[in-house]
């Protein structure tokens, strides 16, 4: 990558903010959940209050512009080497995307609602357990896309020559 051009600096920015991206969730899984679900519902007071502890900013803010900027990347790049990678990108950002919309944000919301009892129940730390348990493997997945951006730089940022006869 030797020069500025909007291929270059598509992918860069994609790549920059992927791992913005997946460093807020792994501050989330290791600050955050791990105190949720150390002892819910008695836990859940971080989450209660007018002081409580809401990231929704971060994750309404950070995934579309990461989303568009995976997209820009691609248009840009779709005639080099890196396509293929930018794709895989692209397909795991659909999975992590459908697993967090259908299944991982419907479980937090489901063990927020029951919200704040001075108690602990067994049966919802281990529904709390099994929600962090897909929290990293959702995680896991967005790192494996982030490693396919970080490959798609290894690349050329020009298109394949066609080899003549």
């Amino acid at each position: 990558m030797k020069e500025l051009n909007l291929r270059n600096i598509a992918l860069i920015a994609v790549v920059a903010s992927w791992f913005i991206q997946i460093g807020g969730q792994v501050f989330a899984l290791i600050a955050v959940d791990s105190i949720l679900i150390a002892a819910p519902p008695r836990s859940f007071a971080m989450l209660q209050g007018e002081y409580r502890y809401n990231s929704d900013a971060f994750w309404s803010t950070v995934p579309p512009i990461t989303g568009l900027l995976l997209i820009i990347a691609l248009v840009a790049n779709w005639k080099t080497e890196r396509r293929k990678f930018l794709l895989v990108a692209f397909v795991l950002t659909i999975v992590v995307a459908l697993v967090s919309i259908f299944y991982v944000d419907p479980l937090f919301n489901e063990l927020n609602a029951i919200g704040y009892r001075d108690e602990v129940d067994p049966a919802l730390q281990r529904r709390a357990a099994t929600w962090h348990a897909m929290d990293w493997a959702v995680w896991a997945v967005a790192l494996v896309g982030g490693f396919a951006l970080l490959l798609a730089l290894l690349r050329p940022a020009t298109t394949p020559s066609v080899p003549t006869a």
